[in-house]
């Protein structure tokens, strides 16, 4: 019988989305949307039959949570008809001191793992023929793994041989200045395991829908927290074979999503079909929106009313037009400048070589001169 595992991690309970200005409505939905996904997420393994629901580190934002969130989390993973396995992350590392750990052994339900200690976790007790091999982080940051005392330790026996850890792998996860407990993928391959599943990177990796037997995964965070995150939010569902091959699908978990766009427009139907585009799944989507070109002056008057009307649409609308402007006719030049001014002269002969990107410099820096 195959082993089916849940693989997720990067949550970040706790996350305040206080580093946009997010109206208060929304920011508290950001922040509801952390419970909501796990909520999900133990909905999905259950419903797959996984028999394993692995978090590989930052389940929580920081090390130290109210103790009601703490509860609220034990409550939905209790949910889960398999059991739990639980790393620290370098968010929420371990701290025997720290609030998390200590309620999270406090309300800990019976198939609850909290992998807080460089040692193999055998399953068997609890009807899974696997031994887990974690590298919990200890601190926030560190230019050395947690890998090393797998390499030199006594293996218990069992089918199936996981690793578990959280930090970065070099060439795939960012980390310039080898703070996030640095991996290789030659260090993870060398410990001969069956499979890895980490956290840390937000992004999935490999980044596929499918995939096969591969020396690590990544399952990124389940809900998008950012717009530097241009995902829907995954998980993996991994089934590992009774000789260890691995067979993995990618699941998306995301409710929001956060999206940058840029856009050139010339009409007012350029704006409309813009409105349409973004219509579908707009009551979840935050959208950082840019927008150039030029536009008819009664257009261009009036895009504070479009603006509006999109922002209403969306979560949230992040707006920046300032490389939009007025489209300049020879009607219009004629009517802001006397025909008889070096502004209309200049204006009009620009105009009439239609040179609109020299015209626009022109108009622009004509209006700071006469400021």
């Amino acid at each position: 019988m195959p082993l089916k595992i849940l693989h997720t991690a990067d949550l970040h309970v706790g996350m305040t989305f206080n580093n946009r200005n997010y109206p208060e409505a929304v920011r508290r939905s950001l922040v509801e949307a952390r419970y909501g996904v796990l909520e999900r997420l133990v909905e999905l393994a259950n419903t797959e039959q996984c028999r394993l629901l692995i978090i590989a580190g930052d389940l929580f934002h920081r090390s130290n949570m109210a103790a009601e969130a703490v509860a609220r989390v034990i409550k939905i993973l209790s949910r889960f008809a398999g059991c739990v396995a639980l790393l620290p992350g370098n968010h929420d590392y371990y701290d025997p001191y720290g609030s998390i750990w200590k309620e999270l052994r406090v309300g800990a339900f019976d198939s609850l793992i909290l992998l807080d200690k460089p040692r193999p976790f055998p399953l068997h007790d609890y009807g899974i023929d696997a031994v887990l091999y974690p590298a919990p982080c200890d601190r926030k940051h560190s230019a050395e793994n947690r890998l090393g005392w797998i390499r030199d330790s006594e293996r218990p026996a069992g089918r199936w041989q996981i690793g578990v850890a959280h930090g970065a792998v070099q060439g795939v996860s960012p980390d310039f200045n080898d703070q996030y407990f640095p991996m290789t993928e030659a260090e993870l391959a060398g410990l001969k395991l069956h499979h890895w599943c980490l956290g840390h990177t937000h992004a999935r990796y490999p980044d596929r829908d499918e995939a096969g037997s591969h020396p690590f995964f990544y399952s990124g965070t389940p809900e998008p927290d950012g717009f530097d995150c241009r995902h829907g939010g995954y998980v993996w569902i991994v089934e590992l074979d009774e000789g260890g091959a691995c067979r993995c699908r990618s699941v998306e978990t995301g409710r929001y999503r956060f999206q940058e766009l840029e856009k050139s427009v010339s009409s007012a139907a350029d704006l409309a079909a813009l409105q349409e585009e973004l219509a579908p799944g707009g009551d979840k989507l935050l959208l950082k929106l840019k927008l150039s070109g030029t536009l008819p002056e009664a257009d261009f008057q009036s895009r504070g009313v479009w603006f509006k009307q999109l922002g209403e649409a969306l979560v949230y609308l992040e707006k920046d037009d300032s490389e939009l402007a007025v489209e300049l006719t020879p009607a219009l030049i004629a009517q802001k400048f006397p025909a008889t001014s070096f502004p209309y002269r200049l204006l009009a002969r620009l105009a009439a070589r239609d040179d609109r990107e020299a015209l626009q410099l022109a108009y622009r820096l004509i209006g700071e001169v006469t400021k």
